[in-house]
């Protein structure tokens, strides 16, 4: 392969990586504000294309500046991939170590420009630190990734680790003191020369997944679940009890239901406006969770009630944990902002005569209405 040839791919894929990085950078706008790591996504090959651009200004601008800028900017792209990635699957991240890699990466090339000029000890601390970049990148997909997109993107930067070190280890048997960037050489650097371009692709191609996945995710959620308590709603909550009534009728693994409403909510929304009603209610879903046990699973059933399907439960157990739900409730101090409440439950648990899961939901329907009428803050059970 020609001199020429490396470096007409080099730029053809920098440039088709940089057209889908301002594709990424441009999603942004129109996703919502949680998915976060678009814009360094679309970023880092814009600077892999702008570090092509400086490889070909050889001959034209000083050796030195070629190298150090080109060769930063290559890091710097690498950086900015992973700090896209870490963004996106909400691991943290600083830049301040990347920073100083990048700048004692950029002194001892300088050294090995000026001082000692040799190509071989300039492709070891390059190639190192690249690799250094790519085997953390690996390290956080494995880690945290996934789902395909994650396994592709995994072992992209595996590749490109691999390579690197490869080349960097390899440099005193394949290079001499005077040898170039786009020199034509043996298999390993032509393999070299186009893994960054082909892995910076494979990334974007894998991060384009990755945010189409997440989207999908987010309308997923956002269908089946309540957008102020972050409870799944109505219709959620019931194919949960659809389910677990289907348990029964398959094993007879009996199941309770408590069905929860706010007592004097509508006083609440009247002498305090409907913000603090609403911050009740999230505050009361927040405390009805904290009373219930994990595998149990609630629902906003409908303005101020809930729905808890307790699975694996007899008549005893229920009642104790709608107890303890009453009474945690009950026993939350007012703030300024947020008035104090109780709820009354009704409970209900399922019969072996029961066909449908709607035929508990009436009885426990019905023992609410019996604790309401009792006289609130009560547990009724039909």
């Amino acid at each position: 392969m020609t001199s020429l040839d490396l470096r007409s791919f080099n730029f053809l894929a920098a440039l088709q990586c940089a057209v889908m990085g301002a594709v990424l950078m441009g999603m942004q706008r129109n996703y919502p504000a949680n998915i976060r790591g678009l814009r360094l996504w679309g970023l880092a090959p814009l600077l892999a294309l702008a570090s092509t651009f400086f490889y070909a200004l050889v001959g034209s601008l000083p050796p030195t500046l070629v190298g150090l800028v080109g060769n930063g900017l290559l890091m710097a792209s690498t950086v900015t991939l992973l700090a896209g990635t870490c963004r996106f699957l909400e691991r943290p991240w600083h830049w301040w170590p990347w920073a100083t890699l990048l700048v004692g990466c950029e002194t001892a090339l300088l050294l090995f420009f000026e001082v000692w000029p040799d190509y071989r000890p300039r492709m070891l601390v390059f190639g190192l630190g690249m690799a250094t970049i790519c085997a953390v990148h690996t390290r956080v997909l494995a880690h945290h990734g996934r789902g395909f997109a994650s396994r592709l993107m995994l072992m992209a930067m595996a590749w490109q680790t691999l390579v690197l070190t490869a080349r960097a280890t390899s440099t005193y048997w394949l290079d001499t003191a005077d040898s170039q960037r786009f020199d034509a050489g043996s298999i390993l650097h032509t393999v070299y020369v186009a893994t960054f371009s082909f892995t910076i692709l494979m990334v974007l191609v894998g991060a384009q997944l990755m945010v189409s996945d997440r989207v999908r995710q987010e309308f997923e959620h956002l269908a089946t679940h309540d957008e102020l308590t972050r409870l799944p709603n109505r219709r959620a909550i019931l194919n949960r009890v659809e389910q677990e009534h289907e348990r029964f009728r398959r094993h007879g693994q009996a199941y309770a239901l408590l069905l929860l409403d706010l007592d004097h909510f509508k006083r609440i929304n009247d002498t305090h406006g409907h913000p603090a009603g609403d911050r009740t209610l999230l505050k009361t879903a927040t405390t009805v969770q904290q009373g219930l046990r994990r595998v149990d699973q609630v629902g906003r059933y409908g303005g101020e009630e809930f729905l808890a399907l307790l699975p694996a439960t007899d008549l005893d157990a229920a009642r104790t944990l709608a107890e303890r739900v009453r009474a945690l409730v009950a026993s939350q101090a007012p703030e300024p902002d947020t008035p104090g409440c109780t709820v009354s439950i009704g409970l209900a648990v399922v019969q072996p005569g029961d066909r449908h899961w709607n035929e508990v939901l009436v009885r426990a329907d019905t023992a609410l209405y019996e604790a309401k009428a009792a006289g609130r803050n009560r547990v009724g059970v039909a």
